[in-house]
This record gives C-alpha cells, sequence and structure tokens, in this order.
C-alpha cells in the first residue's frame, strides 16, 4: 500500500509538470517584424499563415505585421510574385528579405474576363507588374513605363513589326492614355496568334492587355505620390543669321545665273546696324524661347477591403507649360486630371460584381498661331516683327503708329508686309488663345456567377462598358494690323507706316470642332474548369462578344462581332493542349463574306519534369511551348465598301456652243463582292526557364507570321484606261520572321541586391507578294524589307563641265559642276526613277532593352537603356534639303564651291527648285543606328525609425533622369525636331509615402 500510494504521488506531480510545460509551450507569443523586398522596398500585402494554414493577417504599407502564436509554431510568409518564406515563431527575424519568385509557379495573368495560372499560358506571352518596380522606375506614362521591359514590343503598340497591336484596358479597347502607370497593376502583351484568337479580328496583329489595379483584402491604405520635374530640350534647330543667310543666297543665285537680291549695304546693315531696320531674327534665342519646362505629377491611391466587397481608386493631377517666353506662350498649359474607382462586391457565395468607373479631364491651352512652324520656315531678314513707335518719325506715320490697338509695352507696333499679314509674335501676344478639351468617362460592370450547382465547374461570367468622350475647341480670337515701314535713305527713321489688316478684339469666346464619341460593348462568357482524379485538367470557354462605336457627323458605325470557343487541357501541368477557334464578322465587306472561321492550336511540354531531366540540377524549370493558326481580320481593309464600285462627279463639258453644260460620272474603282478578309498565318515556338536555383531565368520565341491577303488593286492585271474600274481584290502578303528573349539575374553581390534584366527582338519583314511590274527586277518590291526605302545611288558631286558631258544624262532637270551625280543602274545612260534601288529599311531589324537595379542598404539605382541597330532614315525636311527660297540652315555652310569642291558634303546652292540634289538618295541616307541611355533613377527609402510614430508609415525619395543620352553618330540628327516643339530631356524630384 506504501508503495502504490508513492507511485500516485509521483503520477500526480509527473501529470503536474506535464501539465506545466505543455502550458508553457503552448503559451502565445507577439510576433512582430517588417518584410521588404530585394531593393529593401516594404512588402504590403504578403499573408501571414500559421503551419500552412489558418491566416494570421498581412503586412501593412509599410511591410509590418504583428500577429501572436506558439513559439514553435510554423509561420509562412507570403506575397505575389515573391518566393514563400518559413520560420519557426520564436525565431522570425527583426526584419525579412523576400526573393523575387522567377519560376512564378502561383503567379495569375489577366486575359480576357479572366485570370490564368502563369504555368498554364500558351508561349508568346510576356507578363509585367508595375506595382514591383514603379517605386524604382517612376513613369508617368504607360508607354514610358514599359519601354525597354517587353521583349516583342518595339514601341507603344508595334509587335514584331506589324504594328496597330490592339491596346485594351480593363478588356475595352481605349486609349493607351486614359490610364496612368500608377494606375496599373498588370501589363499582359499577347504576341502568338494562339494567344490573341479569343480577341477576334481587331487583335490579329497582336494585343496589349492593360489592367488597372484592384482592391485587397485588408485595413484602408494610402499611398501619395508628388513628383516636380524640369526639362531642357535636346537639341535646337540651327539657323543661319540674316547677313550669311543673304550672302549665301546671294551665292546661289549666281550659281544660277540671275542677278543678286541683296545689296552689300544691306548684308553689312544686318551685321551691325539697326535691327529693326536690318531684320536679323532669331526665332529659337533666349529672348523669346525659355530654357526648360516644369511639369508637376500628383497623385493618390486607395485601397481597402474585406471579404466581402472590395475598394480601389486613384487621383491625380498632372501639369506641365511649354518653351515660349512671349504672351500667351506663358500661359500655354497642358492639364490632366483623372479619377478611378473599382469595387469588387461579393452578393453571395455563388455571385460577385465590380463596378469600375474611369474619368479623365484634359485642359490643354496654347497661343494662337504655329510657332515653331513657322520658326523653321520664316526668313531671318524678311521683317521685323516688332517695330518700335521711337523709331518712328514725327507726323502722319506717327499718328499711325499710335492709333494701333495693338501697342506692345507701350513701345512697339507690330510689323509685317503685304504677303505677310500674320506673325508668330504678334499670334502670341494678342492672337488671343485656344483650349483643347477632352473628357472621358469610361463605366464597366461585371457579373460573375458559380453554376457549379448546375454542373460543377460551370461558371458565367458578363461583362457591360460604356464609354463616353467629348473633345471641343474653345478659343478667343483676335484679329489684328500689321505695318509695313518705309525707312529714311539716309536715317534710321521710319517716314512712312502702310497699314495691312484691322484690329479687333469682340471678347466672344469660340466653341467649334466639337465631337462626341460613344462606345458600348457586351462580353458573355460560359466557361467550364474541372479537375479530374487531381491529374486531369479541363477547361472550356465560349465567348461571344459585340461591340459599337458612334462618332458624332459620321453616319457609319464602327460594329464589331467575335464569337469564340477555347478548349484547354494539362496532364498534371507537365503536358498541354489548347484549342481556339473563333467565327468574327466585319461590316467592310459585303453581305456572304462578312464571316469568317479562326482556328488556332498550342501544345506545351514541361521538359524538367521528365524523370531524364532529373540529374540536369541546374535546371529548375524548363517549358517548351508550339503554336500555329489561322486568324481572319479587316485591320488592312482600311475603308467601308471597298467591295463595291463607288462614283463621283468627273470633269465637266458643255454643249451648244457653250449653251448648257454638266458633270461626268466617273467610276473610283471597280467591284468585288468576294473581297475577303486578311489573314494572319502563324507558327510560334516558345522557351520558358528558369536555372542555377532561380539566378537566371529565359524566355524566348521564334515566330514565322505571313500576312496574307491583303487588298490590293491589281493595275498590272488590267490596261491603264481601265485604273478606276480596277477592284480592290487579296492579294498582297508579308512574312515577318524573328525571335524575341528576355533574361533575368536576379543574384546578391556582397550587400548589394542585384537585377538584370536583358530583352531583345530580331524580325524580319519581307513582302513577299506584291502586284507590281518593273521594268528592271531590281526595282521590285516582291522579297525586299517591307520598311525599304528606295532611291539613287550617289557617286559625289560633279565636278566641271567635262564631268557632266562624260556622264548619263540626268533626267531631273539641268545639272551643274558641285550638283549631286549618280549611278547608272541599268546601263541606259540616263538617271531617271529607274535608277533607285533599296538604300536602305526605316524599320530596325535589332532592339533591345536593358534594365540594371542594384540595392544597397537604404539606396536603390536603376539604369535603363535601350537600342535598336539596322535602320535607316532620310533627311528630306527643309532643315536639310534646301533650295528656292527656303531657310538656310547651317547644313549649308560645307557647300559645294570650287574651292570646297574636295571637302564639300553639300551640294551647291540654288534659289531655284532643284528636283535633282533633293530626292531620295543615299546621299541623304543616315543609319539610326543607336544606344540610348533612357533613365537613370535613384531612390532613397527613410530608415523606419526616423519615422517611428509619425502618421507617415514609409517615405521614399527619388531623383530620377529621363531621355539622357544618346550613344548615335548620328544624335545630332536624331535629337532634333524641326517644324515642332523640341524633344526633351526631363529631371524629376519626387517622393512617394505611405499612410
Amino acid at each position: 500500500m506504501k508503495y502504490i500510494k508513492t507511485l500516485q504521488m509521483l503520477l500526480l506531480m509527473l501529470t503536474f509538470v506535464c501539465s506545466n510545460l505543455y502550458a508553457q509551450s503552448t503559451a502565445e507569443i507577439s510576433v512582430s517584424t517588417t518584410v521588404y523586398d530585394q531593393y529593401r522596398q516594404p512588402v504590403s500585402g504578403a499573408t501571414i499563415s500559421l503551419n500552412k494554414g489558418a491566416v494570421l493577417g498581412r503586412t501593412d504599407t509599410t511591410g509590418k505585421f504583428s500577429v501572436k502564436a506558439s513559439p514553435y509554431a510554423l509561420i509562412s510568409i507570403k506575397a505575389k510574385g515573391f518566393k514563400e518564406e518559413f520560420y519557426k515563431a520564436n525565431a522570425v527575424p527583426r526584419s525579412i528579405s523576400l526573393q523575387n519568385d522567377n519560376s512564378n509557379k502561383n503567379y495569375t495573368v489577366n486575359l480576357i474576363n479572366r485570370e490564368v495560372n502563369v504555368k498554364d499560358l500558351p508561349g508568346a506571352i510576356t507578363v509585367i507588374n508595375p506595382e514591383d518596380y514603379i517605386d524604382l522606375d517612376y513613369s508617368l506614362t504607360v508607354v514610358n513605363g514599359t519601354a525597354g521591359r517587353l521583349a516583342g514590343l518595339l514601341g507603344a503598340n508595334n509587335i514584331w513589326g506589324m504594328e496597330n497591336a490592339l491596346i485594351l484596358i480593363d478588356g475595352i479597347a481605349r486609349d493607351i492614355n486614359d490610364i496612368t502607370f500608377n494606375e496599373v497593376g498588370q501589363v499582359t502583351v499577347l504576341k502568338g496568334v494562339n494567344a490573341v484568337a479569343l480577341y477576334g479580328p481587331q487583335a490579329a496583329k497582336g494585343a496589349i492587355l492593360i489592367t488597372s489595379r484592384r482592391g485587397i483584402v485588408g485595413p484602408a491604405q494610402i499611398k501619395v505620390r508628388a513628383t516636380q520635374g524640369i526639362s531642357t530640350p535636346t537639341a535646337l534647330p540651327k539657323f543661319l543669321q540674316s547677313a550669311d543667310f543673304m550672302t549665301l543666297y546671294n551665292e546661289g543665285r549666281r550659281n544660277d545665273g540671275v542677278p543678286t537680291l541683296f545689296t552689300d549695304a544691306q548684308i553689312a546693315g544686318s551685321r551691325s546696324g539697326n535691327k529693326y531696320r536690318y531684320p536679323n531674327v532669331d526665332y529659337y534665342s533666349s529672348e523669346f524661347i525659355k530654357n526648360s519646362t516644369n511639369s508637376t505629377d500628383v497623385n493618390a491611391g486607395f485601397t481597402s477591403g474585406n471579404e466581402t466587397a472590395k475598394f480601389y481608386s486613384n487621383i491625380g493631377w498632372s501639369s506641365n507649360n511649354s518653351l515660349l517666353k512671349l504672351g500667351e506662350g506663358n500661359n500655354e498649359q497642358n492639364n490632366r486630371f483623372h479619377l478611378r474607382g473599382n469595387v469588387d462586391i461579393k452578393l453571395s457565395n455563388r455571385i460577385t460584381t465590380s463596378i469600375d468607373v474611369a474619368a479623365v479631364l484634359n485642359d490643354n491651352r496654347t497661343g494662337l498661331g504655329n510657332y515653331f512652324g513657322i520658326a523653321a520656315t520664316a526668313l531671318p531678314s524678311r521683317y521685323s516683327p516688332l517695330i518700335p513707335i521711337s523709331s518712328v518719325a514725327a507726323g502722319p506715320a506717327r499718328v499711325v503708329a499710335n492709333q494701333s490697338r495693338n501697342i506692345i509695352d507701350g513701345k512697339y507696333i507690330l510689323g509685317g508686309a503685304q504677303d505677310i499679314l500674320t506673325n508668330p509674335f504678334a499670334d502670341l501676344l494678342v492672337g488671343g488663345y485656344q483650349k483643347s478639351i477632352r473628357r472621358s468617362f469610361q463605366l464597366t460592370q461585371k457579373i460573375n456567377v458559380d453554376l457549379s450547382g448546375i454542373l460543377p465547374g460551370l461558371y458565367l461570367k458578363t461583362r457591360l462598358n460604356v464609354d463616353f468622350v467629348n473633345t471641343y475647341l474653345q478659343s478667343i480670337n483676335n484679329t489684328y494690323s500689321v505695318y509695313a515701314p518705309t525707312w529714311n535713305a539716309t536715317q534710321d527713321s521710319i517716314t512712312a507706316l502702310t497699314k495691312y489688316g484691322n484690329d479687333s478684339r469682340t471678347g466672344a469666346e469660340n466653341i467649334n470642332n466639337t465631337a462626341q464619341t460613344m462606345n458600348k460593348g457586351l462580353l458573355v462568357q460560359l466557361g467550364y474548369d474541372k479537375t479530374v482524379n487531381s491529374d486531369h485538367n479541363i477547361s472550356a470557354v465560349v465567348v461571344g462578344y459585340g461591340n459599337m462605336g458612334t462618332i458624332s457627323g459620321v453616319a457609319q458605325a464602327l460594329t464589331y462581332a467575335n464569337v469564340a470557343l477555347e478548349g484547354k487541357y494539362n496532364y498534371k501541368h507537365k503536358y498541354w493542349a489548347d484549342f481556339t477557334a473563333g467565327v468574327s464578322n466585319s461590316t467592310k465587306l459585303a453581305a456572304g463574306s462578312r464571316s469568317g472561321f479562326s482556328p488556332t492550336v498550342n501544345l506545351g511540354w514541361l521538359v524538367s519534369s521528365e524523370e531524364f531531366m532529373a540529374n540536369a540540377k541546374f535546371i529548375d524549370m524548363l517549358k517548351l511551348s508550339v503554336s500555329a493558326g489561322s486568324l481572319n481580320t479587316d485591320l488592312d481593309i482600311n475603308n467601308y465598301y471597298l467591295y463595291d464600285n463607288p462614283y463621283q462627279q468627273g470633269a465637266g463639258f458643255t454643249w451648244a456652243d457653250g449653251g448648257f453644260s454638266n458633270n461626268a460620272t466617273a467610276s473610283i474603282y471597280g467591284a468585288n463582292p468576294g473581297l475577303k478578309f486578311s489573314k494572319r498565318k502563324e507558327i510560334t515556338a516558345t522557351l520558358q526557364g528558369s536555372f542555377f536555383n532561380e539566378l537566371i531565368s529565359l524566355q524566348t520565341t521564334y515566330f514565322r507570321t505571313n500576312m496574307e491577303g491583303l487588298p490590293t488593286q491589281r493595275f498590272s492585271q488590267y490596261p491603264n484606261y481601265y485604273s478606276t474600274l480596277t477592284p480592290y481584290s487579296n492579294y498582297n502578303a508579308n512574312q515577318y520572321t524573328g525571335v524575341d528573349f528576355a533574361v533575368g539575374v536576379n543574384t546578391k553581390v556582397g550587400p548589394v541586391n542585384l537585377n538584370i534584366g536583358l530583352n531583345g527582338t530580331f524580325v524580319k519583314a519581307t513582302a513577299i507578294k506584291r502586284d507590281e511590274i518593273n521594268a528592271d527586277a531590281y526595282q521590285n518590291r516582291t522579297g525586299r524589307d517591307v520598311s525599304a526605302i528606295f532611291g539613287l545611288v550617289s557617286k559625289g558631286f560633279f565636278a566641271n563641265a567635262a564631268d557632266i558631258a562624260a556622264s548619263p544624262s540626268q533626267a531631273f532637270g539641268a545639272v551643274q559642276p558641285g550638283d549631286i551625280k549618280y549611278v547608272d543602274q541599268n546601263g541606259d545612260n540616263i538617271i531617271n526613277e529607274r535608277d533607285e534601288i533599296q538604300i536602305g529599311r526605316t524599320l530596325s531589324p535589332f532592339n533591345y532593352g536593358l534594365n540594371i537595379a542594384a540595392s544597397y542598404k537604404n539606396f536603390t539605382l536603376f539604369v535603363r537603356g535601350t537600342s535598336s541597330i539596322g535602320g535607316s532614315a532620310i533627311t528630306n525636311s527643309n532643315y536639310f534639303w534646301v533650295d528656292g527660297d527656303d531657310k538656310y540652315s547651317e547644313i549649308v555652310l560645307n557647300r559645294w564651291t570650287p574651292a570646297t569642291a574636295g571637302t564639300a558634303t553639300f551640294p551647291r546652292l540654288s534659289s531655284l527648285t532643284n528636283n535633282n540634289n533633293f530626292r531620295n538618295s543615299d546621299f541623304w541616307l543616315y543609319k539610326t543606328n543607336n544606344i540610348m541611355l533612357n533613365k537613370v533613377q535613384i531612390t532613397y527609402r527613410l530608415p523606419s525609425k526616423l519615422i517611428d510614430g509619425s502618421f507617415v508609415k514609409n517615405l521614399n525619395i527619388y531623383v530620377v533622369g529621363s531621355n539622357l543620352y544618346n550613344f548615335s553618330a548620328k544624335r545630332d540628327i536624331m535629337n532634333l525636331n524641326v517644324g515642332s516643339a523640341p524633344q526633351m530631356r526631363s529631371f524629376f524630384l519626387g517622393c512617394t509615402a505611405n499612410f
């Protein structure tokens, strides 16, 4: 009994101890830390889970979270785009740096009215998520924010060189400027024919899907961004001053064998005399042009939500001014205000809905006239835009001057001439102003219904959108008089003024150029998603989409309709087979030809999952996809009724000795009711992978795309007199072949986190079929680049009369020594259009983008560069092709003269029209090869200890330089705008703050 009691006592004590130990082990502790990305930027919205189960919470806008858990519990930290991290609760560090998940194993991509896991995507698709990098690479516009980041995209909407890619904002065709980069959650570039098949004929040249941000579950978060910028011209045109212009113009007249126009006294006066009597107007001087412009961008984003409702909104204002100094030039301002709100609501366990509203208001105020256009053509010596009243002699002329209603600064009246009734300075000073107003409103509603009660995996989705755009021009238009002075022959005084025009300021505000556009669309999607036995994943979608756009004053509505079916199957996410087919309708074609069937197929294989790859330890993931298909499109049918035989009023005729008259009825082109869709036929192969424990990521696509059946009039099949009856038919064809690639490297070098992204595209665009008959085969466009530049081949300048006599005759006008000499391609001893050959191409076949981000402690350096190689262009503006009465630029200084014959780079001067020298030839051709330093940004994140306890949760400060330098042998040409506002190099200082 004694031992039994002792044993009972020991068991009791043991039970007590164990209970105590258990209680200690299960007592919860508080776990707090801050979650960053690899650039030490806070990661908000990261999910904190217990043992991969219950969600304990989410990080706030500063990346912080605080939860309670058992000391030995396994805590998971997971965020979209990052690798999941695990820690024991009692071993969670003070800060956690998540690494990018280059494999994107659970990443979703936005497609037509649905989301798809990235691992199940067909190959020829590129995806970026701006929220991952916008704080390190600030851009206001989508075009700038995606530049140099997307393989296959050669511009704002040019995929693989085909151009005219469809821009979709939240699944709807909209203007890319209707959304700022701050509002964008994802950009998806659909390149392959299989990827765009669901979107119908309008996406036949690729599609760019821009998805706006949406609310997330969690407490309210506010992010505010403010940026102030300054921009300076990269280059300004350099025109000759009056004296040099007049001297060289006289030289040109002597070359033409006609008397000189300007006297030595006029030339001397322009160099050092009265600038009003001898005008020498530099339209680009600092007297009229500012050194820089200013810009401002302020926006705020708000998000909040729970399991029932989520909300995202963004409100912003941006503004910039112009370089002009005078009058209304000082008031020129472009203002843009936007407001976006996206709401997601869970109505029941089976029904959800969303309502998206966006409004954009543009108000662009400018002075009247076309300052930069006139500045590029107005001769510096022609007239003085301003005439000082102090130079007008007392008497009748002074009375005329003082009677002007437009006396500038109390000192000047407006100058002009009988043939110059306006001038750009007067337009800005007294002409008035105009405002270009644009108002857009977009409403989108989606309803999603889970029909699994009828059939497991069945669902229904609908989307309705209504967009309105209203534009108009609001202006005040004043008229003004100009005065032509008569100067005293011996003194610097004006003895007479001749007035042209009248001064009038009615004060009336004019409204014109009004236009209203309305776009309505409806999408209905019935889908089925099912996984059988955990291995067989089956999905099917039927989509019907209709759209109608109307424009005020245009009778023909823009209508589109498309029905498509997509079936997908994959086995263990290892083998994929996708089939997509669409039936499209186009009102641009005749009845009976308006519908077309478009089938496509895609096959995928996760190579890395095979047993024979088990020993390839350096391969994390390797996937191969191939696709092929044919897609109908009417994008290249550039008008309605091309299938018909339209007529117009023809030439007039009379009879009865002129007593009666009438007009003939003339055909424009013949009818072809059988005109059909053009077709995009394509095969692609895509390889995706990650290597060396996700150190390196890769995606590359080979493509061969034929655009066949392009409409053209086949004049080669009809005699010349039948040209107005020649119908349009599907004949021409282009081929685009090439490869694009994107390589990413994500690593750490000592204390520096380094991320490098390199992407590139090589494309060969060939005209494989053209309707043509050329006497010389080298002039055929078939087999040559789609963007081929044809012109003559130059061989220097004619040296003298003997050289001219010994050379082939040039059919473009009489030539002299100093004119350009050309190669006779066909040996007929005549230089004419038959000697033109391909001398270049405008499309650069090689295009690259490089992005580098390096982070050290709280600093991040970002650098972006782009490059294009292999393209060409012609310098064919009046800045380079100077003849007749054109304004002389600095280009003419190294002109041909007998003294400079060995070194001249410009032909002889001429005051007459010179058709021989100024035409397409390799003399004016230049290579557009360049390496562009697009952007450098330095970002500093304030340490949390400096703002702890304040209402500010996170604060970044950044400085940015954009469009910094063009490493090109021809950068002086490429940086120059003539006849329009200059290109700008910009610098920004900004900050972002989270609350």
